[in-house]
């Protein structure tokens, strides 16, 4: 993710000193309108990768680690593209204050260029989108905002990233558009401006979408509601994957990890946590024989991948679904299972509603070792007892509460583990 984020800056930092023209007149005046362009390119490099991953393109994913980590891209290259934003605006706006400090030199007479018609119109544009910007970040970060409402808003940032387009490409200097800034400019909102209207139109992940029909609902206690459902037509996944499930078009589609292996009969096992309004009314809203839409897959959260002699695989609650998959993938060739610790982690007996499962699984599998903790009896599983009897290259794949994650993190740092041991499924979408 911070590659992919500096890399951006860097390449609108260069493109903008490739345009730099000559500062034989440099001055604080000089500087502002220069940062001011620079502050542009950079937010504008950004919106428009925003507006790309916002697409899901398939393609992206093995590069970028999954779909779940493009969205982690997403938010914070959302977050810089509103803090440039927000700079490049109040330095247009500190004009007045230049003033008190510097005298003002005479601005030499606009060119002629057919764009100029659109100045004005563009930069209202441009202002209303800064503070439309400013309010969803706000309301993006407020985690207590309802996620329906929240999806109508972001869906709308399409339309701000159109008005933006005009914004940077009739304000762009006429100068780059023979130089390198000005190519970036436009390729960027052609690109931008199609992934734009993709979400308008409702087309977003069109080709991954399956029509699909509820075969059973089931409640499997602690607030966990198990939905099994068929896809029509042709369908394939990877354990550990997940998939966008919409039960109602008025709620829109919502993330869930697969927690059955593929079987080849386009059968599809969801097991969903009451862990907010929508999820805690869905076993009173869905029902067996239902038609419903499923995106996907999607995902990279694959043990395969890893050549770690051991493996520590960590199950914190609802987070035990991609290794029952997992488990499942393994039963017909035991001999592919790697050496692994598997660790599920529940507050009681009571909510440990996928026990019966993990042991069954695991005890076809004589390389996956099984132990259960009860937070209650023994406290919080900590990184010492999680890692407890592995060697250093020991890796750990987990899957649960962001705040487990970040304790299980801090104690493998205390213990001197690589960071880049850890693997986790990023399941947060905004």
């Amino acid at each position: 993710m911070k590659k992919t984020l500096w890399g951006t800056l860097l390449l609108a930092l260069a493109a903008w000193a490739l345009a730099l023209p000559a500062a034989t007149a440099a001055n604080a005046w000089w500087w502002r309108q220069q940062l001011i362009l620079l502050s542009g390119l950079g937010a504008w490099l950004l919106m428009s990768l925003i507006m790309v991953l916002a697409a899901r393109p398939a393609w992206l994913e093995r590069p970028l680690g999954g779909l779940d980590k493009m969205y982690r891209l997403h938010k914070w290259a959302g977050i810089g593209a509103i803090v440039l934003a927000l700079v490049h605006y109040g330095l247009d706006l500190s004009k007045g204050l230049l003033r008190l400090f510097f005298e003002r030199p005479v601005k030499p007479p606009r060119g002629e260029w057919w764009l100029n018609a659109f100045r004005d119109v563009a930069k209202d544009f441009g202002e209303w989108s800064v503070w439309l910007l400013a309010a969803m970040l706000v309301i993006t970060l407020w985690q207590r905002f309802p996620y329906h409402w929240w999806r109508v808003l972001h869906k709308v940032l399409a339309l701000v990233y159109l008005a933006l387009a005009l914004h940077a490409v009739v304000l762009a200097p006429p100068a780059w558009w023979q130089q390198p800034a000005g190519w970036l400019v436009g390729a960027s909102a052609l690109v931008g401006a199609w992934c734009a209207v993709l979400s308008l139109a409702g087309r977003i992940g069109g080709a991954r979408r399956h029509r699909a029909r509820v075969l059973a609902v089931a409640d499997r206690g602690a607030g966990v509601l198990e939905v099994t459902c068929r896809v029509e037509g042709r369908w394939q996944h990877r354990a550990g994957q997940f998939a966008f499930v919409t039960f109602e078009r008025g709620e829109g589609a919502h993330p869930f990890t697969l927690s059955n292996a593929d079987g080849g009969q386009g059968e599809l096992r969801f097991a969903i946590k009451a862990l907010g309004d929508y999820t805690a009314q869905l076993a009173a809203r869905v029902r067996a024989g239902q038609e419903v839409s499923i995106e996907g897959p999607y995902g990279r959260f694959d043990f395969r991948r890893d050549r770690a002699p051991e493996q520590v695989w960590v199950a914190a609650g609802i987070g035990a679904t991609p290794f029952v998959a997992w488990l499942e993938s393994l039963q017909e060739a035991p001999e592919r299972a790697p050496r692994v610790h598997l660790h599920y982690c529940v507050r009681n007996a009571r909510e440990a509603v996928f026990a019966g499962r993990l042991q069954a699984l695991c005890a076809g599998l004589p390389s996956v070792t099984l132990k259960i903790h009860h937070s209650d009896e023994a406290g919080f599983a900590r990184a010492e007892d999680l890692l407890a009897g592995t060697g250093p290259a020991a890796s750990v794949w987990f899957c649960g509460p962001q705040g487990f994650a970040e304790g299980l993190r801090a104690g493998m740092r205390r213990l001197g583990r690589p960071p880049g041991r850890f693997h986790q499924e990023l399941f947060q979408m905004r």
